[in-house]
Parts: C-alpha cells; sequence; structure tokens
C-alpha cells in the first residue's frame, strides 16, 4: 500500500461526504502550491484514515476528514500519533492555517502559527523525513 498514488500529491481521505465544510484546509494546501488528491470513503476512523493516505500518498502526507474533525498525519509517525487535528468548529484562519502546514510539511519549511520547525510531537523535525 505504501506510495500507490503515482502523481505527487498530499492524499485528502473524505469521509461521508463532508469536503464542503473543510474547503478552508484544502485552499491554505493550494495557497503553498501542493497538489491533493481526494478520495471519497462512506465510513472510516479519521486518525487511521489520516495515516493510511499517508503511506499511500508519494508525497508522505495524508489527511482524512469526516463531519466533526480533520487530521494530518505523516508517513514516518506512528499509526496512533497523527502530526495535528482539527475540530469541525475551530474558525476558518484555523483551518486555513492547517492546510498551509500540511503542504509546508512536505516542503520542508517552517509551520505557521507557532509551531516549531523543530519539534512536531515531540520528534525533530530532522527526523520526520528520516
Amino acid at each position: 500500500m505504501d506510495s500507490n498514488h503515482s502523481a505527487p500529491a498530499i492524499v485528502i481521505t473524505v469521509i461521508n461526504d463532508c469536503a464542503s465544510l473543510w474547503h478552508e484546509v484544502l485552499l491554505g494546501i493550494e495557497e503553498e502550491g501542493i497538489p491533493f488528491l481526494l478520495q471519497h470513503h462512506p465510513a472510516g476512523d479519521v486518525v487511521d484514515s489520516a495515516w493510511q493516505a499517508a503511506r499511500s500518498s508519494p508525497l508522505l502526507v495524508g489527511i482524512a476528514c469526516d463531519r466533526h474533525s480533520l487530521v494530518v498525519h505523516y508517513k514516518n509517525l506512528p499509526a496512533s500519533a497523527p502530526l495535528f487535528t482539527l475540530m469541525h468548529h475551530q474558525d476558518s484562519q484555523a483551518q486555513r492555517n492547517t492546510g498551509n502546514n500540511a503542504a509546508r510539511l512536505v516542503k520542508g519549511i517552517p509551520f505557521r502559527k507557532g509551531i516549531s520547525r523543530t519539534l512536531v510531537k515531540g520528534i525533530p523535525f530532522r527526523d520526520l523525513h528520516a
């Protein structure tokens, strides 16, 4: 299942047709110039789906969302430890920043909004790409 999508893109798993709720995240990814691929699933766990999306993405970054939350995952992180989790009630700027940061992970540049480039989830940034 590793990197089975040929085009370089962040793979986004949309669970239960909720993509319109997370439009600002998609705009944040587009702002950074990174392509994404939407895949629709009728059901599933958001964290596991995000990790599976990261495993299948040539860029090693995956996202999954449902009507309640959105998760950004990275292939080199443990399956149960997503990089970012966003709840639907968070404002549009938080959603956009999450999209920016998912794309910035691909680029290897500092995250927006006070998230340190040197330490993410207790893992040094350089080790995320190991």
